[in-house]
Order: structure tokens, then C-alpha cells, then sequence
């Protein structure tokens, strides 16, 4: 528990480095964005294993959800990869001389 909970925070902060990079005129608006998303994120998982519990006498389909929307979210970052990497060092103000 432990392990993973330090997982999942240095996540966050992953999220909180990478966000000035890719959005850098809106920095404000994006950190209000994650911030959001992360509680209704927390929310969402107690919920969906709180309902789980109580449809199915079991949490596995709301840990089945969340796993699909992780799943989802990953495919849609997988897509989006490549146009974000040519655009990072322009957004950073590196000019171009910084391709990742």
C-alpha cells in the first residue's frame, strides 16, 4: 500500500511538471483543470466501489471501471503523443533547438 501510494504521488507531481511545459500561457487554467479532475477522480473511485459493493455484493466491476477509464486515458495520451513532443520545445520557449 505503501509502494503504491508513493507511485500515485510521484504521479502527481509528474503531471504538475509536465503541465507548464505543454501549456504554458494557460498554466493557471490546466493546474485548476488536474486539480479538479483529481477530486472527482478520488470521488469517482469510492463511489463506483461503494456501488459495486452494494449491486454486486463485490468490488470488482468498479475496479474494472476505473481500470477501463485508466485504459481509456492511456489510449487517448498514446494518440496525442507524438503532435505534443514536435510542440513541446516551441511551447517551452527552447525554440526548436530541443526535440525530445
Amino acid at each position: 500500500m505503501m509502494f503504491a501510494m508513493s507511485v500515485l504521488g510521484m504521479g502527481n507531481g509528474a503531471v504538475f511538471q509536465l503541465a507548464p511545459q505543454r501549456f504554458g500561457r494557460e498554466i493557471g487554467v490546466v493546474t485548476g483543470l488536474v486539480g479538479m479532475t483529481g477530486g472527482i477522480g478520488g470521488f469517482y473511485l469510492a463511489a463506483s466501489l461503494g456501488w459495486a459493493k452494494q449491486a454486486t455484493g463485490s468490488y470488482q466491476p468498479g475496479l474494472l471501471a476505473f481500470a477501463g477509464l485508466a485504459l481509456l486515458a492511456l489510449l487517448g495520451l498514446t494518440g496525442v503523443k507524438a503532435r505534443w513532443r514536435r510542440t513541446w520545445p516551441d511551447l517551452a520557449g527552447a525554440g526548436g533547438a530541443l526535440r525530445l
